[in-house]
């Protein structure tokens, strides 16, 4: 029964040494399949986020370009506008050298008139040219304002449709 006895022992022992070793063997292959995947998990989460930023500068770059072509636009709209505002005021400083003009021929005039004691029209001509100068004057400011208002309404309008365009 002594041999039996040790030969069951040493039995048992293999058994659970072999056990023991096939299930060491199986974990650490579980193991390495999952490290393998936890791998190709992360190449795939790197692959996605180096498209995300890539995608992302892209769009960017579009948005900056974009954004570059409206100031440019805006830049040659308020050029051709502060033009178009000098050409207006040499065109009303010719009006008003002709007001002025007119304004002498009737001063000049009315002081003969007066002279023979017809009533004297130069003090309402004067008004009249002075009035016409301010009003002049004022009209021009406002066009001035209001091209460039709405300039920067429509450069404000398109960067927004920059930004937001996909």
């Amino acid at each position: 029964m002594n041999g039996y006895f040790i030969t069951g022992i040493a039995a048992g022992l293999l058994g659970i040494a072999l056990g023991g070793s096939g299930a060491y063997m199986w974990e650490n292959r579980a193991l390495q399949v999952e490290k393998t995947a936890h791998a190709t998990d992360r190449e795939h989460a790197a692959e996605a986020q180096t498209q995300a930023v890539n995608a992302a500068r892209a769009e960017e770059q579009r948005r900056t370009a974009a954004q570059s072509e409206v100031a440019k636009d805006a830049n040659t709209q308020r050029t051709a506008a502060l033009a178009d505002a000098f050409a207006a005021r040499a065109a009303a400083g010719g009006l008003r050298d002709q007001v002025a003009s007119l304004v002498r021929s009737a001063k000049a005039a009315s002081h003969s008139t007066a002279a023979a004691g017809g009533p004297t029209t130069g003090d309402a001509l004067d008004l009249l040219a002075n009035v016409l100068s301010q009003s002049d004057q004022r009209a021009g400011d406002l066009a001035a304002y209001a091209d460039s208002a709405r300039i920067a309404g429509e450069q404000c309008e398109r960067d927004y449709d920059a930004l937001t365009a996909q």
